[in-house]
């Protein structure tokens, strides 16, 4: 009698557990990371992602929490102590493109074809708190 109560009592935890880790919603994002690195102490990874909507977006991540993103090609930024991280998603087929920041100067940073997406991704830092102010054209 023991015994059957032992395995009524493992499987009843078995599935009530199952049950409790089960997640609200399924996650069907998809997400490659593009570049990572560290700028003092604080590590920083940019991740390309696929969203539930199937849209096509560029993540920020500072020490594991995302930061910034967006789901266009607006270059976007982040100041890491006395760094700037832009980055973005590139026009389809750009090799390079060119992302004016708000003290005038102009970058021109290489894209990246990342697995299982269509269009490329670009990343670097700059010295400086700065902003990415446009996109300026690809070549």
């Amino acid at each position: 009698m023991s015994l059957i109560l032992l395995v009524v009592v493992v499987a009843a935890g078995i599935v009530i557990g199952t049950v409790l880790n089960r997640e609200d919603e399924p996650d069907d994002e998809e997400a490659v990371v593009v570049a990572e690195g560290t700028i003092g102490a604080v590590a920083w990874r940019v991740d390309a992602v696929r969203d539930v909507e199937g849209d096509t977006c560029a993540f920020l991540f500072q020490d594991g929490a995302q930061l910034t993103g967006s789901c266009d090609v607006t270059p976007q930024d982040a100041t890491i102590g006395d760094a700037t991280v832009v980055f973005g998603q590139a026009p389809s087929g750009a090799e390079t493109v060119r992302v004016e920041l708000d003290d005038g100067e102009v970058v021109d940073i290489d894209t990246q074809d990342v697995e299982g997406f269509d269009t490329p991704f670009y990343v670097t830092t700059v010295d400086g708190d700065v902003d990415a102010a446009a996109l300026v054209g690809d070549r």
